[in-house]
């Protein structure tokens, strides 16, 4: 059976490229780095500029449980969904008992999708009044301890061999974690090559030599 599911018109994201972004363009410490509102773990922010219509705590929670619920119930799971909001932030979680991976990916790529998607539907596809942030049987908290040490391998790596050292593809959450991690480490900076959401963090000692934009990754 075919389940419809079209409440908005998503928008299809380029496929991102490997050049460079212009150094004004560029995320992290070493660049124009700016903290946003919640540092563990990113991702779109609320904005009063939204077409969705404003909404109380327990609408909002309604809601955000309802449009979730559907969504991977037509999927063919049966979540087991909690939700908690603050402010025009609602944290998400679905507990399922089989094949997490499918909602999950390889590394959180369906997850963020679904995200994206549920953010949407949320705000009536347009504008971001509200950002919800879903996890999925624990996977984002186990994500993120795997970032903060990986983070704190590519610093390690930088100092011992007083170099530029670059991550594989990451999203923008993921690179977030990255980037909070070593942003207290005075030894190296960060900052994102590439263009797109999926992007690479590069980490350098903090008295490396900028290069040039049109030089190849470490």
């Amino acid at each position: 059976m075919t389940h419809e599911l079209n409440p908005v018109s998503l928008t299809h994201e380029d496929v991102p490229h490997e050049r460079r972004e212009p150094r004004e363009h560029r995320e992290g410490r070493g660049d124009r780095f700016r903290p946003q509102r919640h540092a563990r773990h990113g991702g779109e922010e609320g904005g009063e500029g939204s077409g969705a219509p404003e909404m109380n705590a327990e609408e909002l929670s309604a809601t955000s449980q309802r449009l979730t619920e559907e969504l991977l119930t037509k999927m063919g799971f049966e979540p087991k969904v909690s939700v908690r909001v603050e402010g025009n932030r609602v944290d998400v979680t679905v507990e399922v008992d089989r094949d997490d991976d499918l909602l999950n990916g390889r590394q959180g790529e369906t997850r963020q999708s679904l995200q994206h998607l549920l953010n949407r539907f949320l705000n009536k596809g347009d504008g971001s009044r509200y950002h919800l942030q879903l996890e999925v049987n624990d996977f984002w908290q186990q994500r993120e301890v795997e970032l903060e040490a990986l983070a704190r391998k590519l610093a390690d790596e930088a100092i011992t061999t007083n170099s530029e050292v670059v991550s594989d593809y990451l999203n923008s959450q993921e690179r977030r974690i990255l980037h909070v991690t070593l942003k207290e480490d005075s030894r190296v900076r960060t900052f994102s090559l590439g263009t797109g959401m999926v992007k690479r963090v590069a980490v350098a000692p903090a008295s490396f030599p900028e290069r040039s934009e049109d030089e190849p990754a470490s």
